[in-house]
Order: structure tokens, then C-alpha cells, then sequence
């Protein structure tokens, strides 16, 4: 799947641009599920580098955090991966080091519950490797 144009660039150039793009993932298990539980519009991910991810295969998957369970640690799952083409270009921003390399907002869900899938959209904001601060 190829990134949907830019979002309203404006007058924003490079790693203040963001890019709208549909979640690949259809064979995460339990995806529907966990979109339909944690997962709303507004919600805020994690962009992070896929391990073994080279320049050949790129790989960056996204990841949501959810409830915490008895208002301990809260909990990461995995909601799908950026298109390859956008996972290039994130990557090149954010050079070798960082396992986090953007973040997002999903913008919107669908996810029925008489079925198991799901479509997520996110609005990506990409950050170099010098601004990323984990959350």
C-alpha cells in the first residue's frame, strides 16, 4: 500500500511534515480485537523500528498504548506496520540507532465486531533521531 498524500503540509518541509497513511496488518493476531477495544480516534502510537529491519526490508511497526491492567504499567500492543515506502523514508530521517522513530495519531477506526479486521488510518509525525523522547 502507497502513503495518501501528505496532510495539509502548509508552509511545514521535512520532519515537521506529516503523512496520513492506512495500517497494514491483517495477520497480527487478535488485531481486530484489540482495535476495537483500545484503539480510537485521537489515539496516540508509537512508530518503532522492526527488529532484523534493513535498507533492503524495511520494517516499522505501530504500536498503541492501552489501558493498564489494575492501574499498574501500561501496556503496549502491536496495531499493524507503515507501508514500506513510508517506512524508507522514516527511517531515513531517523538514521541507525533509535528503535522509536515517529509517533502518530490515528484518525480513523473501523472495526466491526461481527468480523476479525480492522482498518486504522494515522496521521505520522516523524521525528530525527535528536528529538525523539520516549514517553
Amino acid at each position: 500500500m502507497a502513503p495518501i498524500a501528505p496532510l495539509d503540509a502548509g508552509e511545514r518541509t521535512g520532519t515537521e511534515a506529516s503523512v496520513f497513511t492506512i495500517l497494514g496488518g491483517t495477520t497480527i493476531p487478535d488485531r481486530a480485537a484489540i482495535v476495537r477495544e483500545h484503539c480510537f480516534e485521537g489515539s496516540r502510537v508509537e512508530l518503532r523500528r522492526e527488529a532484523g529491519s534493513t535498507d533492503s526490508a524495511p520494517g516499522v511497526s505501530v504500536w498503541l498504548q492501552c489501558r493498564s491492567l489494575r492501574g499498574l504499567k501500561r501496556a503496549w500492543k502491536r496495531i499493524g506496520e507503515v507501508p514500506p515506502e513510508t517506512a524508507v523514508t522514516l527511517l531515513e530521517l531517523v538514521g541507525g540507532s533509535p528503535t522509536v522513530v515517529g509517533y502518530g495519531t490515528v484518525k480513523t477506526v473501523y472495526a466491526p465486531v461481527d468480523r476479525q479486521e480492522a482498518v486504522v488510518t494515522v496521521d505520522i509525525e516523524p521525528r530525527p533521531s535528536r528529538d525523539l523522547v520516549r514517553v
